[in-house]
């Protein structure tokens, strides 16, 4: 490593704590309040994977995710679950799916249940909540029925909302999410032109009205999910067949990102804040990556149904705009990141299963710090995987690196280094307990389509 660069990671480090203790330096060396401490916003875009944006080498434009990725990092290699709400529980409470028990799709307002308890599971927006910082969400839910449980949304963390609530079973009026849109903001419900716009108007006007104090915000989008159709910026012309549909979905995610990251930079926050881009699942449309077909990965048991976009820009950890990260990351992570740079405690007594990004985002070179496979699954189905192979509890394993189509399976070849990595994967997969039992009991799950 250059001097410069053991310089840079040097002022980042004493940056950090000074942060977790609450205070930071100016660039005169005076001392900045506890409210100095940055701002997370955290974009979660529905059903699309890499091969719909094109900072990764896809022929579709995003020139705002884009943006992000040129001011930032990029990561190539992230990790969510296959399916919809495991993600996102995931992602909420930095527990695998066998800890939590959510390991199917289940959409608590159409199919009953107790969803997510927050008795049970503390989620990263309280944890920052009860440190101090202002927290919001907008966008899709589903993992508690809001008409049963009208706190669930603060009880879980966040002070304000915007939310599309799922579609609640016997009220057709909530089965729409764009045109004609059911939103509840603030627990007042109605119908609004386009709930996605209604969504990212929320999002800006909470980044303005909470510009002088740490905020969250977290924005899990209802583009780009089914059901398709047009948007407003291709109404006039709306497309008719469904790629096409999706497309137009896609772009009107990144024109709505774009309009939220401007909104940062106008409010002047954006030298402490930290931006978060990524996806819930593989996409939900054949897409291309440099040149050739990518498949259709939503629900998929397979690299191509959990590889994710991620890309993260935050000026004041990220050493130089512009890179790209080959560290591996999977969704249990952004938990222990988003407390640790709000200088936050970890909650007693539950397991946490990520481990914190800022070393890897702040450039430090120390492997240990840094993961070395990540995990997912759906049902039973579970794989992991490191920088070159991945392994399943089904009997596959492959080379990822140069076979990311997962078409030639590895599982009983003595080839060279396969037999080591092989069985280094699989004492990981085999250290993992049974499935927790499943935290909608009350109804009868099923594996269904979001």
């Amino acid at each position: 490593m250059s001097k410069q660069m053991k310089y840079i990671h040097a002022m980042v480090a004493s940056w950090l704590l000074m942060f977790c203790q609450g205070s930071v330096l100016a660039d005169d060396g005076s001392v900045l309040p506890t409210s100095a401490r940055p701002n997370i916003i955290l974009i979660m875009v529905d059903d699309m994977g890499r091969d719909w944006v094109s900072c990764y080498g896809s022929p579709h434009q995003t020139p705002c995710v884009d943006r992000l990725a040129k001011q930032g990092l990029r990561y190539e290699t992230a990790w969510s679950m296959p399916i919809c709400t495991p993600t996102r529980v995931t992602l909420l409470t930095g527990q695998y799916p066998f800890r939590h028990g959510w390991t199917t799709h289940y959409d608590v307002p159409r199919q009953g249940g107790v969803g997510l308890d927050w008795n049970q599971f503390t989620t990263f927006a309280r944890v920052l909540r009860n440190a101090g910082y202002a927290t919001g969400i907008g966008g899709k839910w589903q993992i508690n029925d809001l008409r049963r449980q009208k706190d669930a949304l603060w009880q879980h963390g966040f002070d304000e909302h915007a939310v599309w609530t799922g579609a609640e079973k016997g009220h057709e009026e909530t089965e729409k999410r764009y045109f004609d849109g059911y939103v509840m903001t603030n627990n007042q419900r109605k119908t609004v032109p386009y709930g996605p716009d209604a969504i990212n108007n929320f999002a800006i006007e909470f980044v303005k009205r909470h510009r002088d104090r740490p905020f969250l915000f977290y924005y899990p989008m209802l583009l780009a999910h089914g059901p398709y159709g047009s948007t407003p910026l291709n109404q006039k012309n709306a497309p008719v067949e469904k790629p096409e549909q999706y497309a137009g979905y896609v772009t009107y995610m990144d024109y709505l990102v774009g309009r939220l990251v401007d909104a940062v930079d106008e409010a002047g926050i954006a030298d402490r804040t930290m931006i978060v881009f990524t996806g819930d699942n593989g996409s939900s449309t054949v897409g291309a990556l440099h040149g050739s077909p990518y498949k259709k990965g939503k629900g998929q048991r397979a690299d191509w149904g959990v590889h994710v976009p991620l890309v993260v820009r935050a000026p004041f950890l990220i050493p130089q705009a512009g890179l790209t990260s080959n560290d591996l990351v999977d969704f249990t992570d952004f938990y222990p990141t988003f407390v640790e740079l709000a200088g936050g405690k970890l909650p007693d007594g539950i397991q946490i299963d990520g481990k914190s990004l800022l070393p890897s985002l702040s450039g430090d070179e120390d492997p240990f710090k840094k993961r070395n496979w990540i995990y997912s699954q759906i049902g039973d189905f579970r794989m992991v995987r490191d920088w070159q192979f991945s392994l399943d509890n089904q009997g596959g394993c492959y080379r990822l690196s140069d076979d990311p189509l997962q078409k030639n399976n590895l599982f009983t070849s003595q080839e060279r280094i396969i037999p080591g990595r092989r069985d280094r994967l699989k004492m990981i997969l085999d250290r993992f307990p049974v499935d927790a039992k499943r935290p909608f009991d009350s109804a009868q799950g099923r594996t269904a389509s979001d």
